[in-house]
């Protein structure tokens, strides 16, 4: 099986985004596990920027994809996110139509040598920074992995995913993220 590490790819004149402080805790990695908000999150542009433009996914830290890619995500049973609503302000026009992808299921993949991992935290008991995202296949084996999308527990700030969700972005012409062979050693 593939796997692919999904990164961000900012299209020409894309905004930066971050959540509002009262909903900061929605990125804490710490905490991989459904989430509950009985309000919409609030996505705010980032005003040190002049660039306005919105990708299918918005960058906000995480990821933050369109209505579009949420809907093609549940047409085709995508396992191991969750998608919470927010409400994206753009100089005063509110967006209602993306949403907050929580991904939750975690796995011991890491080859954290051939990674070159660093930056280790015991509060979050993952690594900070890795130079190429290398799994193990050792760990592979040992892992039944029954998530379409799912982080890893050594680097938790990034989200990996199968050639299924690949295709599907590529197939539907996703922008604002791109799909990152992972090697497997």
């Amino acid at each position: 099986m593939k796997f692919y590490q999904l990164k961000s790819d900012f299209i020409r004149g894309e905004a930066s985004f971050s959540f509002d402080s009262k909903y900061k805790n929605i990125l804490d990695k710490s905490d991989l596990s459904i989430k509950l908000y009985f309000d919409k999150p609030l996505i705010n542009v980032r005003e040190v920027y002049r660039q306005r433009n919105m990708s299918d996914v918005l960058k906000a830290i995480d990821l933050i994809p369109h209505q579009r890619l949420v809907n093609t995500f549940i047409d085709n049973f995508i396992s191991g996110v969750q998608f919470i609503p927010v409400v994206v302000d753009v100089d005063g026009k509110l967006h209602h139509n993306y949403f907050y992808m929580n991904v939750f299921p975690t796995y011991s993949l890491l080859d954290v040598v051939k990674s070159q991992a660093s930056s280790y935290s015991d509060y979050f008991e993952t690594y900070g920074f890795i130079m190429d995202m290398v799994f193990d296949a050792n760990k592979i084996n040992e892992v039944d992995i029954k998530y379409d999308v799912f982080r890893v527990k050594e680097f938790s700030s990034s989200i990996v995913i199968n050639e299924k969700v690949k295709r599907i972005i590529e197939d539907n012409n996703i922008t604002g993220v791109v799909a990152s062979p992972v090697e497997i050693i």
